[in-house]
């Protein structure tokens, strides 16, 4: 991603300003609660009137989800593809959530499967051990199962949108076309990709999203 400036620096500024990332200001216009994204409406439009995506990943910490009308403070960036992005972005008025004691909980959690984890793969070892050290009688080996190859996001005919909901967790696959298409947008850290075919998408635990 490029960082960009919501507006242009006089050449009487400090100098230290050029080291921090200025702050853009703008309204929600829209915001798809179920779907965890929205677009901005800049109050210093950059880049005509284009509308900035924001994802609910770039407001951390927030005590409340967003609200079309809320006011967003926020980085501006750009995509690979060129599209203009919010990044660490907060609403205005609403405090910082402190850490949590459910995020400690998660951590523990984390945790206590890591130690888990190790406890089974030291059994596992400790019996593969043992087993080669007896006799063996001839056996024959299932073939292997070989998983489907992930599809590049770059193949070139691959269009189908596979989203997650960033609440219900529900993975809808968007066609050309329909209405939530162009709005929806993936982002490969969160899980979500590209799919050449519906077949493919289905396949892979996806389901048609209703628009």
């Amino acid at each position: 991603m490029t960082l960009l400036s919501c507006r242009i620096q006089n050449k009487q500024d400090n100098a230290d300003i050029f080291m921090k990332p200025i702050l853009c200001k703008g309204k929600l216009t829209t915001w798809k609660d179920d779907r965890g994204f929205g677009f901005i409406k800049s109050s210093e439009p950059i880049d005509g009137s284009k509308e900035i995506f924001l994802h609910i990943s770039d407001l951390k910490g927030m005590s409340r989800r967003p609200r079309v009308g809320d006011t967003i403070f926020y980085e501006l960036k750009t995509d690979a593809d060129g599209k203009l992005r919010a990044s660490n972005a907060s609403i205005e008025g609403v405090v910082t959530q402190p850490f949590s004691q459910k995020q400690k909980a998660k951590k523990n959690g984390l945790l206590q499967t890591a130690i888990s984890f190790s406890v089974l793969a030291g059994i596992g070892i400790f019996s593969m051990d043992y087993s080669s050290s007896r006799p063996s009688s001839p056996t024959t080996s299932p073939s292997p199962t070989r998983s489907a190859p992930t599809t590049s996001i770059t193949k070139p005919g691959c269009n189908i949108k596979g989203n997650i909901s960033i609440e219900t967790g529900n993975r809808l696959y968007h066609l050309p076309g329909m209405e939530d298409y162009e709005s929806t947008r993936i982002s490969p850290e969160y899980g979500e990709r590209w799919f050449c075919t519906e077949k493919e998408a289905i396949a892979s635990g996806w389901r048609k999203a209703p628009r």
